[in-house]
């Protein structure tokens, strides 16, 4: 029985969400113990109630119909599971029962039972997070009409324990990069304020990248987290020149050759401020910010990759970055209209753009799907992190 377990150990590691625990036992878990029916009761988002999730029927003939669709924080099966912290047995309540000596424990078991007959419930598991009951796994007879063994809901119990440790580390790492992620934001904030001409520019270069790497999908399939790379490699791409000095950074004329080496530097010093990122979602996210003034004949900088060698996400940021650079206004210069800025995309086809991307960017731009970012930088959401 345990290589039931162990052959789901693998998938524990994809559980991220009750509910996706509650999907693992259903598909992968439920037929082999043969029970006639489970009902998944989830915690609500107000945590308030338990509401009945799935109700999974295995029996021949009419169908079962829950007998609940809600379980309150009063219910004497939660109140026993929040008391207990473990699984337990309906036979087991009944022995409880018969050995229970104080009156108001007994009448408290007595309801217990009740509920227990009315759902025709054999066993109840807990599933805790940080302490906290989320979900309830109520099981039905075996079909076989066999009666459930403790080492069976032991084995059962093991699975969710499991699947809690998982959903916990998962949770220390979601906030880890959280915290991370608000710090380089904090950064992002800093450079904007130091240079007010470049304020709204990485929040409209990453809603445009993300409208383009839409419509890419198997592109970005190739590299790992592809849409989370994407969305915080055009956020983060130019945070690096928050060390690039004033006299350099804010000019409003036209740069000498030291000072464009100057400006030059900014991927690398991108790269090098969310050099942590790597661990959590590979080396493509750092790539895609060293890159994204790379031009796809091979000139631009910092040179050494041309074509299909530049990371996908670094060639979309590569048009993006470009044509919002252009449609803004610089302290040299006035932004371009939208019509003039797509010319100087085009004139740049095959040798600063990546033909293909470039297709998609102008489709994107014909059928309007831009218009929430030029109006209001609202409509696209930050990307879950896994």
């Amino acid at each position: 029985m345990p290589g039931i377990f162990n052959r789901n150990n693998n998938n524990l590691s994809k559980v991220k969400t009750p509910k996706e625990l509650a999907v693992l036992i259903e598909d992968e878990i439920i037929a082999f113990f043969d029970v006639s029916f489970l009902d998944v009761y989830i915690l609500n988002d107000a945590k308030t109630e338990y509401v009945l999730e799935k109700s999974l029927n295995r029996l021949e003939g009419a169908p079962r119909v829950a007998r609940y669709k809600r379980l309150t924080s009063e219910d004497p099966i939660i109140i026993h599971l929040v008391d207990s912290k473990e699984a337990f047995l309906a036979k087991e309540i009944n022995r409880a029962i018969a050995f229970e000596l104080m009156e108001e424990r007994r009448t408290f078991l007595f309801s217990l039972r009740d509920k227990l007959i009315e759902l025709g419930a054999e066993a109840c598991v807990p599933f805790f997070m940080e302490d906290k009951l989320e979900i309830v796994f109520i099981l039905g007879k075996k079909r076989s009409e066999d009666e459930f063994s403790a080492r069976e809901i032991e084995l059962f119990s093991s699975l969710v324990d499991q699947s809690e440790r998982v959903n916990y580390k998962f949770d220390l790492l979601k906030r880890e990069i959280e915290l991370f992620i608000k710090s380089i934001r904090k950064i992002n904030d800093d450079l904007e304020e130091k240079d007010p001409y470049t304020r709204g520019h990485s929040d409209r270069v990453t809603q445009f990248s993300v409208i383009v790497g839409g419509r890419l999908p198997d592109e970005l399939q190739k590299i790992p987290y592809g849409e989370i790379s994407l969305y915080y490699a055009a956020e983060f791409h130019d945070v690096g020149k928050i060390n690039v000095p004033d006299s350099v950074l804010k000019k409003p004329g036209a740069l000498t050759d030291e000072e464009f080496n100057i400006i030059k530097e900014h991927p690398y010093e991108s790269m090098r401020m969310i050099n942590a990122i790597e661990k959590w979602f590979g080396r493509g996210i750092l790539e895609a910010v060293l890159y994204h003034h790379q031009n796809y004949d091979g000139t631009g900088y910092p040179g050494g990759k041309k074509g299909d060698q530049i990371n996908i996400i670094a060639r979309i940021i590569r048009i993006t970055d470009s044509f919002d650079a252009m449609i803004s206004d610089r302290p040299y210069r006035k932004g371009m209209d939208h019509e003039k800025a797509l010319s100087e995309l085009e004139r740049g086809r095959d040798r600063q753009y990546d033909p293909k991307v470039l297709d998609v960017f102008l489709e994107a731009y014909r059928e309007d799907m831009f218009r929430d970012v030029f109006s209001s930088l609202r409509g696209i959401s930050q990307p879950d992190l896994f």
